[in-house]
């Protein structure tokens, strides 16, 4: 009978291996839970781990056995180790970095107040760290979720939202606690186990003063670092929770390229599968043998809206778009689909009904993926969105989160079954869940306090590394006590949320299952659709910049949208302005979130020390001050680092995903120095992790009288790497160039772009070299000489785009069959005047200055209504207001 028992059961863990993942040579993160043991102190009941100078975990175990297994969070305990010394004095044993100082009383058991103690060494915030010390100065970290959330305060409950505490602290110091948290086993495909000790402490002292990005970056060599999303997810992304079909779904797609929009992810929602019975009345809601809504859970294709999913995917992917779709796995699989009868044989069922989920149960996992979902990438999806809503914990692990081991799960299960780059969007799961990329922020309500609050969010975010946070922008619902002839979209709320769209880590459009919830661009008025596709347009044009900001997250630590007090800690004005955020190294970003009065938007800017070049005025500003300006609906209130160099795409790139990195802009603003690198690699491969990119060197300096830039030979290599590149230099706001050379050779001035020269913008008074395409191992040096006396175009467009609004506005308020003053009509083609003569740009712009000047007098003399005269005068004086 033995024999028996032990034949099954090795048939049964046979089953189980080949039901498992194969484990690919590339999976990451790397899990080396054991550290160097030369970083290790260990006496009888305590052990102490110097980890880097700034972070030491202590351990406290009744009997002296300790953890050496990967936590949820701490996965890489295997660093270079730090100096540090060792000594014992007086039974306490003293522990010295280079910043920190530990003291324990040895023998006197578990850590408290009286027996351990760390001071800091050598920050400028000195502190003196006893165990129970409360955190008052904790800068926060992040939540689940924002459903049902009207800015921060949850609609159902009143009750603010809660971000917990993040790593960084005001006091230069956090404790994590590790002691309750769960482990990894040593299989092939990591799996979660429980402590053996309950009574065991397991703390890691994290001491940095303010040393913000250093702490981070110390974090993420052992907790994992953050993981580059494919380059297509920096693209756009539609979704809409409705019921499509295949055929509108095309159609859809199809306007896309109509109107020349960008689009590189589409989503579908759960209507995809068969929600038969599914209701939101609660008088016809059915619950299953799980006590889950009938309806929610399905992985069975709806043939009446897809009749043939393998060729529509295929269409989809002929256009070059990546496609998700939405599970909600929380009833398991119930006995109506497609693919029951097979996961129920491998499960060993066999009354035919619903087998509920077990997320801890590895077979249970295995084989979902490999028998359930398989299929469904086969036929062309390219990965999952992961909607859990349900029970926090797993049922078999009390504590072990729901939502953090899924991510885990669907996660890894994807780094190890497929080439591509693992991808996944769900919500937050805690600390550690970093390592698993995109959140999903949940279904939060449209209105302006929402889109108020989501920057702070988003940012404070970085707090605990998670730096990929996917909104549904626009808001995804109304609330409940919306009027009915109030449910509509407010156009100019829309617009603004798509600016910060832009400027976030993820695009993606989404929103509620209601008829008027249309956010199509071309489905608004002519200026707001102009406003959304210039956005997009932008954030696609952005795209290099974006690209080299995740990578540098992914080696720092430091989150590609973070708060200002990263860079400037020492600032308290720094801590107090949560809605500006900087945007990578060198864009500070400060979204309007309140409605224009009289068409502009007014919003005031804390600029830090330094010189910041306006991207809608021209201008360049010292910081350390606050700004107010106004921005009309299609600015955004952008500051870039004066001197920085942005790598951008043309206006040609339309998909991030086969893009070749071949064709560059660079674009040099005015005011100072820059020294930047450009990033890229195969944009959907793990390969990235080892040693498949290359950086490329970048260096400049702008001025008044001269713009340098030198691009130095690429760095590295990765599969399908460009052997030859093509830049575009674009020096805005200049003046017009008196000289251009380009790797010593003289350019000349040529209207048609052609390469091999530079033209002249009038309109973004752009000064633009066109250097043909050459090999990327050699470097490239760009020199340009201003005149001698270059005329001042600080804020020259701004001054150009409000004096052409304000002269459009009036010729819709021109009562009279008579022409407007020739000077009034002039004034407002100073970028087309500058097109046709640019070599006359002193003279052109002095004119301009004189006409502005006089404009409002001169239709005081004209037979204008008087309230048109009033306004017009009135808007030509705003153009001259700082």
């Amino acid at each position: 009978m033995k024999r028996q028992i032990h034949v099954q059961a090795a048939i049964a863990l046979l089953a189980l291996m080949t039901a498992l993942p194969v484990l690919a040579q590339n999976a990451e993160p790397a899990m080396h839970g054991k550290a160097n043991p030369a970083a290790v102190v260990q006496r009888s009941h305590v052990r102490f781990t110097v980890l880097t100078p700034r972070i030491i975990r202590m351990e406290w175990s009744p009997d002296g056995h300790f953890v050496d297994a990967p936590s949820q969070v701490f996965i890489d305990r295997d660093q270079p180790v730090p100096k540090f010394t060792t000594t014992t004095r007086d039974g306490t044993l003293h522990i010295d970095t280079a910043s920190l100082s530990l003291a324990y009383k040895l023998g006197s058991g578990r850590f408290n107040a009286g027996n351990l103690t760390i001071h800091s060494k050598g920050f400028k915030t000195a502190f003196d760290w006893h165990p129970g010390d409360v955190e008052t100065g904790n800068l926060k970290g992040t939540a689940r979720t924002l459903d049902r959330y009207r800015g921060d305060v949850q609609l159902d409950t009143g009750k603010q939202l809660d971000l917990g505490q993040g790593l960084l602290s005001r006091q230069g110091w956090h404790l994590v606690d590790d002691s309750k948290s769960f482990l990894f086993d040593d299989s092939a495909w990591r799996w979660v186990k429980k402590r053996t000790c309950s009574d065991c402490q397991d703390l890691y002292f994290l001491g940095y003063g303010h040393h913000y990005k250093k702490i981070l970056g110390d974090f993420a060599k052992v907790a994992g670092r953050e993981p580059m999303p494919p380059r297509f997810a920096f693209g756009y992304w539609w979704s809409r929770y409705w019921n499509y079909s295949d055929s509108e779904l095309r159609a859809l797609v199809k306007n896309f390229e109509r109107y020349g929009i960008p689009l590189d992810v589409l989503v579908i929602d759960m209507d995809w599968h068969r929600t038969d019975q599914l209701s939101w009345d609660p008088r016809y809601v059915k619950r299953d043998a799980f006590g889950q809504t009938v309806g929610w859970t399905g992985y069975s294709w709806n043939h009446s809206l897809f009749p043939d999913p393998a060729k529509f995917l295929a269409w989809l992917h002929s256009q070059q778009l990546r496609v998700t779709l939405n599970l909600h796995p929380a009833s398991g699989v119930p006995s109506n689909e497609t693919r029951y009868p097979a996961f129920a044989k491998a499960m060993g069922v066999h009354d035919g009904k619903a087998i509920g989920i077990d997320t801890v149960d590895k077979r249970y996992m295995s084989n979902l993926f490999d028998i359930v979902l398989a299929p469904l990438r086969a036929e062309g999806v390219n990965f999952w969105w992961l909607d859990w809503q349900q029970w926090p914990d797993a049922k078999k692990l009390p504590g072990l989160s729901n939502t953090w081991w899924l991510n885990y799960v669907f996660y890894t299960h994807m780094q190890n079954a497929d080439k591509a780059r693992a991808l996944i969007y769900h919500r937050w799961g805690g600390l550690g869940n970093h390592r698993y990329q995109v959140g999903f922020s949940g279904d939060s309500v449209i209105a302006w306090q929402t889109l108020a609050y989501q920057p702070y969010f988003t940012a404070t975010a970085s707090n605990v590394l998670y730096g990929y946070w996917s909104h549904d922008i626009g808001g995804h619902m109304f609330s409940d006590d919306t009027p009915e002839d109030q449910r509509h979209i407010n156009p100019e709320l829309y617009v603004r949320w798509m600016q910060f769209g832009a400027f976030s880590p993820i695009l993606r459009t989404h929103s509620s299952k209601e008829a008027g919830l249309r956010k199509e661009p071309w489905r608004f008025p002519p200026a707001d659709f102009t406003a959304l596709r210039q956005i997009i347009d932008l954030r696609y044009a952005l795209a290099p910049y974006i690209y080299t900001a995740s990578r540098e997250a992914y080696d720092s630590g430091v989150s590609l949208m973070r708060p200002l007090y990263y860079a400037w800690p020492n600032l308290a004005k720094a801590y107090d302005v949560g809605n500006e955020y900087m945007f990578g190294d060198d864009m500070l970003v400060s979204p309007v979130a309140q409605p224009m009065k009289d068409g502009v938007a007014n919003v005031s800017t804390w600029l830090p020390p330094g010189r910041w070049y306006d991207r809608n005025r021209g201008d360049v500003l010292q910081g350390g001050r606050t700004v107010t300006r106004d921005y009309t609906l299609d600015e955004v209130p952008v500051f870039v680092r004066a001197g920085a160099i942005v790598p951008m795409n043309p206006p040609s790139v339309k998909k991030l995903q086969d893009m070749d990195n071949s064709v560059l802009v660079l674009r040099q603003f005015p005011g100072g120095t820059a020294h930047t690198r450009l990033y890229t690699d195969a944009g959907n491969s793990e390969g990235y992790r080892h040693g498949e990119y290359a950086f490329t060197a970048i260096d400049g300096k702008r001025d008044a009288h001269t713009a340098t830039l030198t691009v130095g030979p690429h760095q590295g290599s990765y599969p399908g790497m460009p052997h030859d590149k093509q830049f575009t230099i674009e020096l805005p706001d200049a003046t017009l160039p008196k000289s251009v050379m380009v790797n010593g050779k003289p350019y000349t001035r040529a209207d048609d772009a052609r390469p091999g020269s530079w033209q002249y913008d009038g309109d973004t008074l752009t000064a633009r070299i066109i250097v043909p395409a050459q090999n990327a191992d050699q470097p490239l040096k760009v020199t340009v000489h201003f005149a001698n006396h270059p005329v001042d175009v600080a804020g020259l467009r701004y001054r150009m785009k409000r004096t052409a609004a304000a002269v459009e506005w009036l010729k819709y308020h021109w009562n009279s069959p008579a022409p407007l003053p020739d000077d009034v009509s002039l004034a407002a083609q100073l970028g087309r005047l500058i097109d046709y003569q640019p070599e006359q740009l002193p003279t052109l712009v002095k004119a301009f200055n004189a006409r502005l000047a006089k404009l409002p007098s001169e239709i005081d003399q004209s037979h204008a209504d008087p309230k048109v005269k009033a306004h017009f005068a009135q808007m030509i004086k705003a153009i001259g207001k700082d």
